[in-house]
């Protein structure tokens, strides 16, 4: 596959990433604001991203910003929050056709990354403050965000759980625990956390997709270059979660018809390539162990699948069952992974494992967001692999080394939310 990957360091604390691939006919411009986590700032670093994204100073109503970028061949702007290890992240998005393909070649992508950048720095205030307007809008949405969690039964019982599997760590925050600081904090509030974040971040510039002038990506980067910054250092990228002395076992009630089981495994020694492999076989498809014979030949769950919080060095087995059969199945869901380690699979398996995974790698060329989140995980890293060599990398893994990582995985958590009183439909 034709994709140019490149990273290059444009002052402190500044980093631009470029993913090139003209099969593109549009391209994407991120910038990412990354601060040591704060659990009380969070909220307000969230909310006061939210109401940049929707106003600027040159477009100071949310119609007529949405009327420009329509009139750039329907560009958009968004924005989203996330952790990498224990570091907030804060991401402003552009999508924009490239100019190659607009109707006489006009030239819209300066324009877009305009707004892009207009909206980042040169937000719209009302005597020195963020718009109250929008505050109250996005205020609202976050708020129906966080109380749509307690709907979804198996989204609330991962928030919950996490709070005993990351005790003590940053993972374990959820906006779900910040609905007061919300539902409570004002535009001086946001407006002050605005300005921190431009200030104290580091910033990550990521350009993918079709052609984008150099002109333009100098630009960008001139811009963030020449704001006034005291970036604060971040920490590592990878977290790894200590595992617990002893397993750690916790439920809570809610109002639903079956228990959510979540089990969470934990290793001090981590190898990814192999984990990444042993979770396929472990939980993630259609035919591995969990599917095969939890859930379908036991019968004992709903659902059953596992996911790797792999920066985090964490294997997560999520289950949807009736409260009887909850110690039958995790001792079933334990034995599973027994088996894995000692070797108790087929070499075909295996082979499907391998191949399902490598598989999976190459889609991320099929999309830019895709293939920008796999080179993201490489910045995180500090490798530089493209989908195709890591394919390659994972079917050479051997039975030994499958048998090897279930081994090092230790129980650590055990949470299950059970149906209390005025049981309801499940999600």
């Amino acid at each position: 596959m034709s994709v140019d990957y490149s990273l290059k360091a444009l002052g402190e604390g500044i980093t631009l990433c470029e993913i090139a691939d003209n099969k593109f006919k549009s391209f994407t411009v991120a910038v990412k604001l990354i601060l040591p986590f704060d659990n009380d700032k969070a909220p307000l670093y969230s909310l006061a991203l939210d109401v940049i994204a929707s106003c600027s100073k040159a477009y100071p109503e949310r119609d007529d910003l949405s009327l420009a970028l329509t009139e750039l061949y329907s560009a958009s702007l968004n924005s989203a929050v996330g952790m990498i290890g224990n570091n907030f992240t804060a991401t402003l998005t552009l999508n924009c056709l490239c100019d190659d393909y607009t109707i006489g070649k006009e030239r819209i992508s300066e324009a877009a990354c305009d707004i892009l950048l207009d909206n980042l720095f040169e937000p719209y205030l009302e005597d020195g403050k963020l718009s109250s307007k929008y505050l109250e809008q996005c205020r609202a949405d976050m708020l129906d965000d966080i109380d749509s969690v307690i709907n979804n039964k198996r989204r609330y019982a991962a928030v919950k759980a996490k709070k005993y599997i990351y005790c003590g760590e940053a993972a374990a925050f959820s906006q779900f625990d910040q609905r007061d600081t919300v539902a409570s904090c004002t535009s001086e509030d946001i407006t002050k956390a605005y300005y921190e974040m431009l200030r104290n971040a580091e910033y990550l510039i990521t350009v993918v997709g079709g052609r984008l002038d150099e002109s333009i990506k100098e630009k960008i980067a001139g811009r963030i270059l020449s704001y006034d910054r005291t970036p604060i250092a971040v920490g590592s990228y990878i977290a790894p979660s200590p595992l617990k002395a002893e397993v750690c076992r916790a439920s809570e009630e809610a109002e639903l018809n079956q228990c959510k089981l979540i089990m969470a495994y934990k290793t001090e020694d981590y190898n990814e390539l192999a984990s990444k492999l042993l979770v396929t076989m472990f939980g993630t498809t259609p035919f591995s162990k969990l599917f095969v014979n939890v859930r379908e030949k036991l019968s004992l769950c709903y659902y059953c699948d596992s996911v790797l919080a792999d920066r985090r060095n964490t294997l997560i087995v999520n289950s949807g069952l009736d409260e009887k059969d909850l110690a039958l199945a995790e001792k079933q869901i334990g034995l599973q992974l027994d088996a894995l380690a000692k070797g108790d699979f087929t070499d075909d398996e295996l082979e499907n494992a391998k191949l399902y995974l490598a598989d999976a790698y190459l889609s991320n060329y099929d999309s830019k967001y895709d293939i920008a989140a796999w080179y993201l995980y490489q910045f995180i890293c500090g490798t530089q692999d493209s989908p195709t060599e890591k394919g390659e990398k994972i079917k050479a893994l051997t039975r030994e080394d499958i048998m090897n990582e279930a081994q090092k995985y230790k129980l650590d958590t055990v949470f299950v939310l059970k149906p209390g009183k005025g049981g309801e439909s499940d999600a």
